[in-house]
Order: C-alpha cells, then structure tokens, then sequence
C-alpha cells in the first residue's frame, strides 16, 4: 500500500471523527486533530508490523496497552473500537490491495477483542 493511500485512510478517519464528534474540536482544538493523525498513523504502524510479521496477536496485544492507557487517562474503550472501526471501513474501500485485507481482518479481531473485556 502506497504512502498516499494511507495518508488518504488518516485522513478520512480524522475529518469523519471530527464531524461526527464537533465537540472535540472546541474542547482540544486544530492540536487535538493534529493528534488524532498522529494516533492513527501509530495504528496502521503497528499494522503493517504485525501484518509483516503475520502475527495478528501483536495487534490486538497494542489494541489492549493502547486501551489501557486511554482508559486511564478517562477516554472509553468505545473511542478506540470506533477509531478502529473507521479504520476498518477506510481499508475495506480499498479492498483490491491485499495489504487492506489484512488489516481488515486484524482490526476486526482487535474490536471483537476489545468489546469482549
């Protein structure tokens, strides 16, 4: 998967957290979009690194660290399955790339782990 299409998935996520939630942008601002890129570019790193290593577990072992620390710091759980989610749905737009496919399947095990707990 080329640079641009990630950068285009990043995107989409973003602008489609930020429309359907506008209060994020009054309560943390155009630093707060800026670091929601920033997290996701961190999800798909995390990807393609389990997707190279065809270790699915790596994922989803992130998706619950990452989990952790949200929840502490007061965010849900929800937020993240739904980023996830969002993920999930921008990848399936590309499904002739077989890295998209990939990614589809671990992010589904990563949701489906995470509302299980």
């Amino acid at each position: 998967m080329n640079k641009s299409n990630l950068l285009a998935v990043i995107e989409d996520v973003t602008e489609g957290i930020y429309k359907d939630y506008p209060d994020l942008l009054e309560k943390y601002g155009e630093r707060g979009r800026q670091k929601c890129r920033e997290d996701n570019e961190h999800h798909i790193k995390y990807l393609q690194a389990a997707a190279e290593m065809d270790e699915e577990k790596y994922f989803v072992d992130y998706a619950h660290w990452l989990d952790g620390i949200l929840t502490s710091r007061g965010m849900k759980t929800e937020h993240l399955v739904d980023n996830f989610a969002r993920l999930k749905t921008a990848f399936q737009k590309m499904n002739e790339d077989e890295h998209s496919v990939i990614y589809v399947k671990m992010l589904e095990t990563a949701i489906n782990s995470l509302k299980s707990e």
